[in-house]
């Protein structure tokens, strides 16, 4: 200290502004060698300050803007201090991993999160900010504080009911009301008429239940006994015609239909349609142009006489535009019909035998749902939460009368906004978030659970996975009707509501912002924006300087409408976008990342899902805190960087491609081993023999689930094979097995060393899918026929393959054989697959036909091509059996 004061006085300083300047330095320095110290008490401060806003939820109407605004503002000084919690976390994490490196690795694994000087000369400047801001918020805290009648407090949060089943949100649920309205459509559906394609309409408000009437349509017994084929599509709100052409085709077939122009997509629709009296269901059109009708109808028209189409829309010029049979206005559901549904779900939690005075309370309750069975549905499983407390239902119906006296409040809206209101606060977070969705998005549920973990909106507990926590959320957001299913091929989707949706952007209107590069819109507090979606409307490269602005954002997200849009990401983004944790470039014509993006050490979700990316910069590996790094059909990437092992956090690497175009990498780097918390791996390449660059034995202690890949078997060696443990890997549902094209032509050693290999890749019993292709050798190893749970089996080109059994595969529905060119006789006990729904056989010349009786009579699809025996089959003795099946596909004259 005397040193720095003679230091002060030789430099000119007066001894009063030297004793300042040095006491200042010595603050500083104190604090820069205690930033741990300092981190702590934020931490605390962090802790009541969620417990503060954990408390303004549970007071369900705040009314005082100052009041909410005070709050807006806490909430915006948690979302920083979390930020710098989390930087400082990562710098302690990485310097115990590195110590744990041996010395000669440990230099700079992970570079711009080492706790060096500058690092801490930056935390402290930052914790100096936060304290000021947290003085400044206190200082507020007398004059905005919550008093005991600024809100209504949530009096409980809804009950820990038995474990959600998914299969509750998607359970059968008896049809309430709409029987006349029914009845009526069904009689148009099954009239004759002379039009080339008649069409029915049902139009009205959001929520009314238009889609819920179509579906009971959709479902009846009459219906489904006229028409040979129902198909069922539901269009998002921006759709041309070559969009939903390409999902009506796969509507219809079930599969993924490939990018192609709109000529070849109309006439593969027409060639799906021709000769079948289908009913098409096109669910939520909004298309107002004359010209998207004009260009999708005649795909449709090529039918058999009695085809129909049932159309849903909120607008009543496109109900008149395209119905030409009935044009049906849905209105409200009456109070009593609202009641009944109500009293459904609110008994689904409890046994009720319902008294007087709780029915009385659940009919005002009925009658403010102003006919929206949405509504009901809502407010009912709210009430079985209430486990027929009459206090409860009371408060209930109070808030709804609290909220119907604001004249600006829509009351179908406020009735989901109360079901809103007495969620959990995590499941509050977790739909909030969902804002940043556009009407209409769907979205695989595994996304949204990895962008909540990003977000750190769900914790594990300790006793079970993080992503089974979040998944328990999920359900029960679903159940609740705040998510809805949608009928997308080949994956299951969801969607938020519209009416929903408007909850959510209501809630969270200050930290979430959909945006479009081509307007001039600017958030009122760019601040507080946390979350963030980019609407891209065309193919024209996309200008990304006007989210500079938003630079505490947390997500980023590139939403495509139709076109996939140039994108060139600048260098730039990630020097301004610093607290970044999901970066969501799917769909977008992304051809390379800059290097910069080594800097976002926040990072924990990455999506580059079906780019043009044909490889990651080696800094990608510096995101230590990455969990989910989504790469799945991106066809054009060739390699992934070198350093992947320092992706120490990775729980899911996504590396999906369709199976018919999978394809390998040119190498694999090694140590994939090491990490230790992959869940995700969807594909892995062998890349070298006998223990060389990347080897099977890597997958020895990964807990893999879902869906793996192995390619390149040729290249693994026997010992690999063995150590890969596929035995012990209990949740792996499909696994492929694959050899290169040129193992086709291997010797007898070869062959033999292939049957050992394949038979110690024994997986477990539980699953589901199983791919061999390209195997060499003559027999397929024992383990196939004692997969019991076995529901798909795809044997592709195995060229010295003669027989093989499924005769103990009792759950078997789909099997595919193809280019099995010496493959002599039918599997054995194909004919006793009880539950064999679908048989493809193709490129099987010497196949012999042993019996009469060889296909069940209950198959549903039957395809058959370049097997002359069974094609004779199919023809004469077998032909009556043939009849039977309603999709076949008979090739003749391979």
């Amino acid at each position: 200290m005397d040193l720095l004061k003679k230091l002060s006085s030789a430099l000119g300083f007066t001894e009063k502004i030297g004793g300042a300047v040095v006491d200042m330095l010595f603050s500083t320095g104190a604090r820069l060698w205690n930033v741990e110290e300092e981190a702590e008490k934020l931490r605390r401060t962090e802790k009541r300050i969620r417990a503060v806003l954990t408390d303004a939820e549970q007071r369900r109407f705040v009314d005082d803007d100052f009041v909410k605004l005070w709050l807006q503002e806490l909430r915006a000084a948690a979302f920083d201090v979390g930020a710098l919690l989390d930087r400082l976390g990562t710098m302690a994490a990485v310097s115990r991993v590195a110590a744990a490196e041996p010395s000669r690795k440990r230099k700079r694994l992970w570079p711009n999160v080492d706790l060096g000087l500058r690092q801490r000369w930056e935390l402290d400047a930052w914790i100096v900010q936060i304290n000021e801001r947290l003085d400044e918020i206190d200082k507020s805290r007398k004059r905005f504080r919550l008093q005991a009648g600024d809100g209504r407090r949530t009096a409980t949060q809804p009950m820990q009911r038995p474990r959600f089943l998914e299969a509750a949100a998607h359970r059968n649920e008896r049809p309430i009301g709409r029987t006349m309205e029914k009845a009526a459509i069904i009689r148009a559906l099954i009239s004759n008429s002379n039009m080339d394609l008649p069409v029915i309409s049902i139009w009205g408000t959001a929520g009314i239940g238009k889609t819920a009437l179509a579906r009971m349509v959709y479902s009846d017994s009459e219906v489904e006994n006229f028409f040979t084929d129902r198909i069922w599509v539901w269009l998002p709100d921006v759709c041309d015609v070559k969009a939903a052409t390409k999902m009506i085709i796969e509507a219809v077939t079930g599969k993924k239909c490939k990018h192609l122009s709109l000529d070849i997509l109309q006439q593969q629709l027409r060639d799906h349609l021709r000769k079948k009296r289908f009913m098409l269901v096109i669910d939520n059109v909004w298309a107002k142009g004359f010209q998207f009708w004009e260009f999708l109808k005649p795909s449709l028209t090529v039918g058999e006489e009695g085809s129909k189409v049932l159309i849903t829309t909120q607008d009543e010029r496109v109900s008149n535009m395209m119905s030409n049979i009935l044009n049906m206005h849905l209105e409200g559901l009456e109070v009593n019909e609202c009641w009944e549904i109500l009293k459904v779900y609110a008994s689904s939690g409890w046994n009720s035998n319902y008294q007087h005075d709780l029915q009385s309370i659940g009919q005002r309750i009925a009658t403010n749902c102003r006919g929206s069975p949405l509504a009901a549905k809502s407010l009912g499983m709210l009430l079985s939460d209430a486990n027929g407390q009459k206090e409860q239902w009371e408060i209930i119906l109070s808030d709804m009368q609290f909220l119907e006296d604001d004249r600006n409040t829509d009351i179908i809206l406020a009735s989901l906004q109360i079901s809103y209101q007495h969620l959990s606060y995590q499941l509050k977070q977790c739909f909030a978030f969902c804002s940043m969705y556009p009407f209409g998005f769907e979205f695989e549920k595994d996304e949204l659970l990895r962008l909540w973990m990003a977000d750190g909106l769900v914790k594990s507990n300790g006793r079970r996975r993080v992503e089974m926590e979040a998944d328990r959320f999920f359900d029960e957001l679903l159940w609740r009707s705040f998510f809805e299913t949608s009928q997308t091929f080949p994956n299951q989707k969801f969607r938020v509501p519209n009416l929903m949706l408007d909850v959510a952007r209501r809630v969270s209107r200050y930290e979430s912002l959909t945006l479009d590069l081509e307007s001039s819109q600017v958030a009122e507090h760019p601040e507080w924006v946390r979350y963030a979606t980019i609407l891209c409307q065309n193919d024209e490269p996309l200008a990304l300087d006007k989210i500079y602005r938003y630079e505490n954002l947390r997500l980023l997200k590139f939403c495509p409408t139709m076109k996939l849009p140039s994108l060139q990401v600048p260098s730039a983004l990630f020097s301004k976008l610093t607290y970044l944790r999901a970066l969501d470039l799917s769909y977008t014509a992304l051809d390379a990342l800059p290097d910069s993006i080594g800097c976002s050490v926040h990072l924990r979700y990455l999506s580059l899902r079906n780019t043009l990316i044909k490889a990651l910069p080696e800094t990608v590996c510096n995101l230590f805190n990455l969990q989910t790094l989504d790469l799945n059909d991106c066809y054009w990437l060739m390699d992934l960087p070198e350093g992947l092992n320092r992706l120490v956090n990775l729980r899911h690497l996504c590396l999906h491609l369709d199976w018919d175009r999978v394809t390998p990498f040119r190498s694999m780097p090694s140590g994939i081993d090491k990490l230790q918390s992959l869940q995700t791996l969807s594909r892995f390449v062998v890349t070298a023999r006998d223990g060389g660059k990347c080897n099977t034995n890597e997958l020895k202690n990964l807990k893999i689930r879902g869906e793996l890949c192995i390619l390149n078997l040729e290249a693994a060696s026997n010992d690999g094979a063995t150590e890969a443990n596929m035995l012990g890997k209990e949740y792996l549902q499909k696994l492929m097995l694959k050899w290169s094209e040129v193992c086709k032509d291997e010797q007898q050693q070869d062959i033999e060393d292939s049957e050992r290999k394949i038979e110690a890749l024994c997986p477990h019993t539980n699953l589901k899918h199983l791919r061999i292709e390209n195997y060499p050798g003559r027999k397929l190893p024992s383990w196939v026929d004692k997969i019991k749970s076995l529901v798909s089996l795809e044997i592709i080109s195995c060229p010295r393959l003669t027989e093989f059994s499924v005769e103990m595969l009792p759950f078997l529905r789909n099997l595919k054989i193809c280019q099995c060119a010496v493959l002599e006789v039918l599997p054995k006990g194909l004919c006793n697959l009880e539950r064999l729904h679908c048989l493809e056989i193709d490129g099987a010349p010497h196949l012999r036909i042993s019996g009469e009786d060889i296909l069940r009579r209950n198959m549903g699809q039957l395809a058959v091509s370049g097997c002359s025996a069974l094609e004779n089959w199919c023809i004469n003795e077998g032909a009556e059996r043939v009849q039977q099946i309603p999709e076949k596909r008979i090739e003749f004259g391979y």
